[in-house]
């Protein structure tokens, strides 16, 4: 599998959740939630910090 094609978002205007920088692309179609917004969205760097820091994964399938 190679890498997910990447979706130009820039005429919607999504800031990063976390830092406050543009985000032009994404490796989905954001959809709105209930309340009108995308919901938090973060840029590339502040995601990879945030996976980074949660952890490993647990796998669950016991």
């Amino acid at each position: 599998m190679g890498p997910r094609p990447m979706v130009d978002i820039s005429a919607i205007g999504i800031t990063c959740a976390e830092c406050g920088a543009p985000i032009d692309k994404l490796p989905f179609e954001p959809t709105k939630k209930e309340d009108g917004t995308f919901g938090r969205l973060y840029c590339y760097e502040c995601n990879k910090a945030r996976m980074r820091d949660r952890g490993p994964r647990r796998d669950f399938r016991r």
